[in-house]
C-alpha cells in the first residue's frame, strides 16, 4: 500500500484562513483539522486515480507567543489548547516554536499605530524541512502532501524528489508563489497537479453542531444544562457564556488585588504595571501544592517548593473540575507571571497530579 505523510505550515495556514471563510457560504468559518488530511488523501486517490492510500502520519508546525502583555492571557492559552487539540484528539505530530511578544499585544490592531515592533517566528520552517527530509530518507513515505504557500520550501522539494518520493503541494490560491502552481513546473517541484484548499472549502470547514451539555461553573445560577456547538475536549469543562463573562471580569479584578498593586487604570493602562513590576516567565512546568482556595469565588492559589505562590483561576483548570479541587493536592502548572517581592504569581495551565496532601 501506499504511505501518505501530511506536513502542515500551520502558521502558513492560521494566516491565510480569512482567504477560505471568504469563499465559504458559513458564517464563523475554521478548518476541521480532524478530517484535513483525509479530505486530502481521497482528493488524490479520486482525481488522480491513484489506490486507496496508507495515511501514515499527519505533522504540524506552529508558534505559540511568549512574553505578551498579560490581557493576552486568554488568548495564548487558546492556542496552546488547539495544538494539545491536534496531539491529543487528533493524533498530530505537532512542533511549536515561541514567538517573543516582548510585553507587547498578540494582535497588531490591539498595538499602537506608532509601535514598529513585528513579531519575528523562529524554527517553523526548518522544522518542516528537517522533518519531510528525515521521513523521506528513513522510507517513512511514498507521497508527501505539504501544505503550504511560501516559496522558501522550494529547495526541500527538489530534494524530497531526488531521493524517489513523489511531492503533491496544497495551497490556498491568494497566498501561493507562483511556482507551485505553475503547471510546466520548471523548478520539478511536485508530482501532481497543485490541490487548490479553495476548492476543498465544503469539505475540509468544520460542521458545528449543537449538543447540550452542562455548564460546569461555580458561579452558574439557574438550570446548567445549555446548547452549545463548542467542541469539548475529552474531560474538559463547559461554561456558559453568562459565566465566561462573569470569569473575565472576575480574573481582571482578582488579577489586579491579588497580583498587582492597585486598580482599574493600572489594568487598562497596564503597560507600565506589567512591564516594569513582573518578570515574564519562561514557560516551563513547575510543580506546587494548591491551597487558599476561594470555593465561592473561583479561585486559589498554588504554593511552590520554594514557598513562591501562583493565583489560579477555575478556567485554569486543565484535567479535574472546580467541585472536586481541594486544598492540598499536588499540581502542575505553568507560569505566566513571576511573583515578584510579597505578590504573588500567575499560573495557567493547570494540572492536579494526585490526592490531597492532608
Amino acid at each position: 500500500m501506499i504511505k501518505l505523510m501530511v506536513f502542515i505550515d500551520g502558521t502558513w495556514l492560521y494566516s491565510n484562513l480569512r482567504h477560505l471563510a471568504k469563499e465559504s457560504s458559513q458564517p464563523g468559518f475554521y478548518i476541521d483539522y480532524g478530517i484535513l488530511a483525509h479530505a486530502l488523501k481521497y482528493e488524490l486517490e479520486s482525481r488522480d486515480d491513484l489506490p486507496e492510500m496508507d495515511l501514515v502520519r499527519t505533522h504540524l508546525f506552529g508558534s505559540y507567543p511568549v512574553n505578551y502583555d498579560i490581557c493576552d492571557e486568554d488568548r495564548a492559552r487558546r492556542r496552546k489548547d488547539f495544538f494539545a487539540l491536534l496531539r491529543e484528539d487528533y493524533h498530530y505530530e505537532v512542533e511549536s516554536f515561541p514567538i517573543d511578544y516582548q510585553k507587547r499585544r498578540i494582535l497588531h490592531d490591539d498595538r499602537s499605530e506608532e509601535d514598529p515592533f513585528v513579531p519575528k517566528e523562529k524554527c517553523v520552517d526548518i522544522a518542516l524541512a528537517t522533518a519531510m527530509m528525515y521521513h523521506a530518507a528513513i522510507n517513512s513515505y511514498d507521497i508527501a502532501v505539504a501544505v503550504v504557500g511560501d516559496k522558501d520550501y522550494y529547495p526541500l522539494l527538489q530534494k524530497v524528489r531526488m531521493l524517489g518520493k513523489r511531492v503533491a503541494i496544497a495551497s490556498i490560491q491568494q497566498s501561493c508563489a507562483r511556482m507551485y502552481a505553475e503547471r510546466s513546473d520548471e523548478k520539478r517541484l511536485k508530482d501532481y497537479h497543485i490541490i487548490w484548499l479553495n476548492d476543498m472549502v465544503s469539505k475540509i470547514a468544520w460542521k458545528p453542531e449543537e449538543t447540550l451539555v452542562e455548564c460546569r461553573s461555580p458561579l452558574h445560577e439557574g438550570n446548567p444544562e445549555a446548547l452549545t456547538t463548542i467542541r469539548l475536549r475529552e474531560g474538559q469543562p463547559f461554561f456558559c457564556d453568562d459565566c465566561r463573562g462573569r470569569f473575565a471580569e472576575q480574573k481582571a479584578e482578582q488579577m489586579a488585588q491579588y497580583t498587582g498593586d492597585d486598580h482599574e487604570e493600572t489594568m487598562e493602562e497596564g503597560s507600565e504595571w506589567r512591564n516594569e513590576e513582573y518578570e515574564e516567565a519562561d514557560n516551563s512546568v513547575h510543580e506546587g501544592i494548591i491551597e487558599n482556595l476561594k470555593p465561592d469565588r473561583g479561585f486559589g492559589f498554588i504554593k511552590r517548593e520554594d514557598g513562591a505562590s501562583f493565583f489560579f483561576h477555575v478556567t485554569h483548570l486543565a484535567n479535574v473540575e472546580w467541585h472536586s479541587l481541594k486544598a492540598g493536592q499536588r499540581a502542575q502548572f505553568t507560569v505566566i507571571k513571576q511573583p515578584m517581592g510579597s505578590k504573588a504569581g500567575s499560573a495557567g495551565e493547570v494540572t492536579v497530579t494526585d490526592e490531597p496532601t492532608g
